[in-house]
């Protein structure tokens, strides 16, 4: 689908956004993302989406507690036309309850166990 999107327009504005249960490492983020180093081919550059989570410290990276340890598993990725635009992401895990075992109790934390993420862009 997003290849549709780049096909269809030289340098389309597109933001990806969503729980993806999968770290940026994972497969499927990779192939979503389209990193030139892992298809070695310079000409797809302008087609590399990039996640804005990139901006925030690492140890405050995180959108899904598991038994302690962090996971940023919900994503904004964006188009490389649209990053001028770009002025930050925040996630608001300041109060995310940890997903696993004894803390799965729906009752005690009826809220969703992913913390929100935005991005702030400031288009002219």
């Amino acid at each position: 689908m997003i290849d549709g999107l780049f096909a269809g327009t030289p340098e389309p504005w597109i933001a990806c956004c969503g729980d993806f249960n999968a770290d940026l490492d994972d497969v499927p983020m990779m192939a979503i993302r389209g990193r030139i180093e892992e298809t070695g081919n310079p000409d797809l550059c302008p087609s590399v989406m990039i996640p804005c989570e990139q901006s925030i410290p690492e140890l405050a990276r995180y959108s899904l507690l598991h038994l302690g340890r962090g996971h940023m598993l919900d994503h904004i990725l964006v188009s490389r036309a649209l990053l001028p635009w770009y002025r930050g992401t925040e996630v608001h895990n300041e109060i995310l309850p940890d997903e696993s075992g004894a803390f799965r109790d729906d009752t005690q934390f009826p809220e969703s166990d992913h913390a929100p993420v935005v991005a702030d862009f400031q288009i002219p």
